[in-house]
């Protein structure tokens, strides 16, 4: 039987690339917020025990989500890289709710559209090294120069675009992010936490439609999927 699984969701970011003067979380698609239509998409889950949102201190904006009292969503405080974030909210549940070996999923703040059907892949797999939803590249892939010219063109049969959300062993992610932190590691998603510590997470197909919001025009992306399975 599978087990239920928390989520964590990083949003104490400000999205500065939106250029939208407040955090891009918060920006509207199609009538609410693309935070809120994020939680949607597990609040009702069956396998979902809950979510937890990592909020800026300052944020401003939270109390007007539809989600502020509902009984599967709770906040902690962010931090001020997601990495920090999610290590916070894995000491939240590790705290509140006594979650330590138990596998969570995180979930980037702006992507609202992931479907049920990804969701229900990641959740189902099994792999003890964890899993990450992920695209295998369709485009040809040029490494550049430092000078910013091409070096070479990579296979694209080994290159997958990662997505979220990413599934790991809640006391293990902590290890791997308080390691990576102390040893000034960069680290772009939980995966990449992992593979530092030697882990070999698992690809799962993810769906062209699960973007990440992060620039202006990808919230005309947005607007225009959206809409069409609505």
């Amino acid at each position: 039987m599978t087990e239920s699984l928390w989520v964590i969701i990083p949003a104490a970011g400000v999205g500065q690339r939106m250029q939208a003067g407040f955090p891009k979380q918060y920006l509207s698609l199609a009538g609410e917020s693309i935070l809120d239509r994020t939680i949607s998409i597990f609040v009702s889950h069956p396998l979902i025990a809950g979510i937890v949102v990592g909020l800026g201190g300052d944020d401003a904006y939270w109390h007007e989500s539809k989600w502020i009292d509902h009984p599967k969503v709770s906040t902690y405080i962010g931090g001020k890289e997601r990495s920090e974030t999610v290590q916070f909210g894995l000491v939240f549940l590790q705290e509140q709710h006594n979650i330590i070996r138990q596998s969570v999923l995180v979930h980037d703040a702006a992507r609202p559209l992931l479907t049920q059907g990804s969701l229900a892949r990641i959740i189902a797999n099994t792999n003890e090294h964890g899993a990450i939803l992920a695209l295998p590249a369709r485009d040809t892939v040029k490494r550049q120069t430092a000078s910013g010219k091409v070096q070479n063109t990579l296979n694209r049969n080994d290159i997958w675009l990662a997505q979220t959300p990413q599934k790991f062993p809640a006391s293990d992610l902590l290890e791997a992010l308080k390691t990576a932190h102390q040893q000034a590691v960069e680290i772009t998603d939980e995966c990449s936490a992992m593979e530092f510590l030697g882990w070999h997470p698992e690809l799962v197909i993810g769906e062209s439609r699960n973007i990440k919001v992060t620039l202006p025009e990808d919230l005309l992306i947005a607007e225009a999927l959206f809409s069409q399975c609505h």
